[in-house]
């Protein structure tokens, strides 16, 4: 297959043998067991494949991602994981692609196979089986993702950030940022600087993402009001609520809650 790239996020699995592809200019060899995530607009080739080389390729519309998914994950999600997950991404692969070795991953493999059972001999159900199995797959390949040393170096390169952004985490509702830098024993405008250089994002940002998460949680999982719950997440205007939801998920919390 000669170079291309994609306005969509692809899912590569190497079924059996294996591949030989050409990512943003570097060559990659793929193999039986192994996936490949692309993010949008990364550029890749794939060498001729042989008679016992089989590669399965699985392409999603980053919204789709998002509405399919992003429900099934977000009870782990956090600006922690966000983070991890951006930095890997900027300092471990050359332009936005993750390959998963996941070749000794016994479930993650019976799970793979199971779905593409359901799509090569179609049955029932079999439309809403895939995307069970694919959710599963995802989760699975977090579970990869968290256990690759290049992750578990990243997390020693940033031991003095984690307790911050943790810190966030527990006290979303109620922090300041006056609060939180007296807690670290810095100045606040030093802090607000720290955290913007190392995240990329303000303080106002991180705060605001994990309340975000923490609403996702609440309206898959409960039955809240939406304004109990803009309350409860520590927003005191509702509609503010709403428009920094659909800003940041592309949706309003209801049709994410119709969508469950």
């Amino acid at each position: 297959m000669p170079e291309h790239t994609h306005q969509f996020i692809e899912l590569n699995y190497i079924y059996s043998g294996v591949s030989k592809q050409v990512i943003n200019g570097e060559e990659y060899q793929f193999s039986a067991g192994q996936f490949c995530l692309f993010d949008q607009n990364t550029s890749h080739s794939i060498a001729e494949m042989g008679e016992n080389d089989i590669l399965l390729n699985v392409i999603f519309r980053s919204e789709t991602i998002k509405t399919t998914f992003i429900k099934t994950l977000e009870s782990n999600k956090s600006i922690v994981s966000d983070f991890l997950l951006s930095a890997a991404l900027s300092s471990n692969t050359k332009d936005h692609f993750i390959r998963f070795d996941a070749e000794e991953n016994e479930q993650l493999q019976h799970i793979t196979k199971m779905m593409l059972t359901e799509f090569f001999d179609p049955k029932d159900y079999s439309s809403e089986m895939m995307k069970q199995y694919l959710a599963l797959i995802f989760m699975e390949l977090a579970r990869v993702f968290h256990q690759n040393k290049a992750y578990q170096a990243r997390i020693a390169d940033n031991s003095a950030l984690f307790p911050m952004l943790e810190y966030i985490e527990r006290n979303y509702k109620t922090v300041t940022l006056v609060k939180m830098a007296q807690e670290f024993g810095f100045n606040k405008n030093y802090l607000s600087n720290k955290l913007r250089k190392e995240t990329g994002k303000t303080w106002t940002e991180l705060v605001s993402k994990q309340k975000l998460h923490h609403a996702t949680h609440l309206l898959a999982y409960t039955d809240n009001k939406l304004v109990d719950i803009a309350e409860e997440i520590g927003y005191a205007s509702p509609s503010f609520f709403f428009k920094q939801f659909k800003r940041h998920y592309g949706m309003t919390p209801k049709q994410f809650r119709d969508e469950r």
